[in-house]
């Protein structure tokens, strides 16, 4: 660009986003689409302008783009070091892209880093129930594998993991976690346990098992210390 042509180009620039936010605020996405894609076949790595495109081609079904947008503006955060932008784009991306696995996974990295670990394993199993699809299933696998590494028996992680693995033929598998689970388990947790089991592998054993988990007495809570015995002081002057 010329110098004398500077001063167009930037007034052209301004005219364009300004457009651009009009037609946004019209309802207008298509049109506002185009026009943010033309400032950014100038600006490929302006993350403020992907901030203002991805949510758009996400609510045209444009997922695929929407997502490089998302993953672009979250990028240049984590370059600045601003941890708490980057989560925000990424908790806007698991809700208008809630099938991306990358989002999911890119805020419960974000929440272990920070040390929300409790939190981090809440999204991955929020991120899992969003692929029930059979055909998406290794994808609901994957994020609860990536829970267990954080809470390996974490009773809500390993139940539902064990149930799309007796889904996906991989029955030996969850037989073996839910083994180890009831072996932590007690009352009603056992209880579930025993019934997914039970719904993986309809055995008349597993039914017995089930069963018996329900007659099992609930454990009586410890006793309680009796109060030690105050000696009065003029027995103590007594003795002495």
């Amino acid at each position: 660009m010329l110098p004398w042509q500077r001063p167009r180009a930037i007034q052209d620039r301004q005219r364009t986003l300004e457009t651009a936010a009009r037609e946004r605020a019209r309802n207008r996405r298509h049109r506002a689409i185009a026009l943010y894609r033309s400032v950014l076949a100038l600006e490929r790595n302006n993350a403020e302008l992907h901030a203002k495109l991805a949510p758009l081609l996400a609510e045209t079904g444009q997922r695929f783009d929407a997502w490089q947008s998302y993953r672009a503006v979250a990028n240049a955060a984590l370059r600045e070091g601003r941890e708490d932008r980057a989560l925000g784009i990424y908790r806007e991306a698991t809700q208008l892209l809630p099938r991306e696995i990358e989002a999911w996974q890119g805020l419960a990295r974000l929440l272990s880093k920070r040390g929300d670990e409790a939190e981090a394993v809440e999204v991955l199993v929020e991120g899992s129930r969003q692929f029930r699809n059979p055909y998406l299933r290794p994808q609901a696998i994957h994020l609860l594998r990536r829970a267990r590494a954080i809470e390996p028996w974490n009773a809500v992680v390993v139940l539902e993991l064990a149930r799309h693995l007796g889904r996906a033929d991989q029955r030996e598998e969850a037989r073996i976690l839910l083994a180890e689970l009831a072996e932590r388990s007690s009352g009603a947790a056992l209880r579930s346990v025993r019934l997914t089991l039970l719904q993986i592998d309809p055995t008349p054993s597993n039914a017995w098992s089930w069963i018996r988990a329900w007659r099992r007495p609930a454990a009586p809570p410890p006793p309680e210390q009796p109060p030690s015995e105050v000696v009065p002081l003029r027995a103590v002057r007594r003795s002495l």
